[in-house]
């Protein structure tokens, strides 16, 4: 579960692991079919900003597959 894999980080460690995320982080994980945790600390990061309408459209996109 992904609550349980969040707890195996300390938020220091993570906060900058996020901060340290860089535009191709975020692209590498845009391009993913199946994203880990570090993708996903790439889309939170401020890095992912410029990316904000393309995540919208994938979360449409992956919305409408999987509930219609």
């Amino acid at each position: 579960m992904f609550s349980d894999e969040l707890l195996n980080y300390g938020w220091e460690d993570t906060t900058r692991r996020i901060m340290s995320k860089r535009t191709a982080d975020v692209e590498a994980a845009l391009g993913k079919e199946s994203l880990d945790i570090d993708d996903f600390m790439a889309l939170v990061s401020p890095a992912a900003s410029p990316y904000l309408e393309q995540m919208a459209l994938l979360s449409r996109r992956y919305t409408r597959q999987r509930f219609g």
